[in-house]
């Protein structure tokens, strides 16, 4: 088909990696765009666990993946209180507590699980959203997060294309996990066009020459799919920077065809059927057929849960059960 028909450039999305099943452990970090993908892999009963929540730049995410593979655990003096709360400068405002240990404890949990995932020949699927950086004055340590802190606080920067390649090499030559990089499409309009594309530009080499040094590390093209082959406002969210819910599903759709055997696509397909059933709503109320039809939802769950061992469907099954038994 040519360009003319076919009315948008397409993006190469071929990435060469052993495809992943539901036996897989999957271990999403980085920005908001990550978090979008997580979702879809969890909707559809993969076993996934995102142990920072949302972290912009590349040099925190890769020290504190160091900090869990050497059992490195976060301290008080990682932490600031913002009045009533404790939040950590490793992480996004997702953790908080008004104790300061139960915080500790709730934060070094997820470092201990991510080590034993690591081990577990988990995948990494890692998103950068930008090299801007905020360090911390009083240590010039580069934090996640500024936790609603004065800018007097901070000095900001755009980090080094050697920084990332230094910092991400040494975990990489430490483990064998397929690691899938992706730059999120999202732009950081605050900083203004020229220097987000400049900080995009940045994560791009970096990103290249991991790639180039590493086998199992790959990149897949989300931030082309949406700014070049999409390249519409309509695949926009309402604020004109985050993508629309119709360019994720584009873009999930464009890397499931990349990372998933046919038969883990069509065990996809068996489990979307079921969420759409769980989703309907009988137009006449308790009838026999609507209780055939729930009950047969309820069978397709039971057969399918050997296959998806790392998902629990306790809460669809219960569910059913709230429904069948009233």
């Amino acid at each position: 088909m040519t360009t003319l028909n076919n009315f948008r450039t397409q993006v190469n999305t071929s990435i060469s990696i052993n495809r992943i099943s539901h036996d897989n452990h999957i271990v999403f970090m980085g920005s908001c765009f990550s978090d979008s993908m997580m979702k879809y892999f969890s909707n559809f009963c993969f076993s996934v666990f995102s142990p920072y929540g949302t972290i912009y730049n590349p040099i925190t995410l890769s020290q504190n993946i160091k900090r869990a593979m050497t059992e490195n655990m976060f301290s008080e003096s990682g932490l600031l209180q913002n009045e009533e709360f404790f939040l950590s400068w490793f992480h996004s405002g997702k953790y908080f507590n008004k104790s300061k240990d139960l915080l500790l404890n709730t934060i070094n949990q997820q470092q201990v699980k991510l080590a034993e995932l690591i081990k577990k020949n988990a995948k990494l699927f890692v998103t950068f959203g930008t090299s801007k950086v905020y360090e911390f004055l009083e240590n010039n340590q580069i934090v996640a997060n500024c936790h609603k802190q004065p800018n007097s606080k901070f000095k900001n920067r755009r980090l080094e294309i050697s920084e990332i390649v230094k910092s991400w090499r040494s975990i990489l030559n430490q483990i064998n996990n397929t690691v899938i990089f992706t730059i999120s499409p999202v732009r950081h309009l605050k900083d203004g066009f020229i220097d987000n594309n400049k900080s995009k530009a940045t994560l791009f080499l970096a990103i290249d020459q991991l790639c180039k040094e590493f086998d199992h590390v790959h990149y897949f093209p989300s931030f082309e799919i949406l700014i070049d082959e999409l390249r519409d406002y309509r695949f926009y969210a309402s604020d004109w920077i985050h993508p629309s819910n119709e360019a994720t599903d584009y873009i999930w759709n464009k890397l499931s065809e990349q990372i998933f055997s046919k038969d883990t696509s069509l065990l996809i397909k068996k489990i979307e059927k079921i969420r759409n059933d769980l989703s309907h709503q009988p137009k006449f109320g308790m009838t026999k057929a609507y209780i055939n039809f729930i009950s047969e939802t309820l069978e397709k769950i039971n057969n399918i849960k050997n296959q998806t061992k790392n998902y629990d469907w306790s809460n669809e099954i219960s569910q059913i059960n709230v429904i069948l038994n009233k």
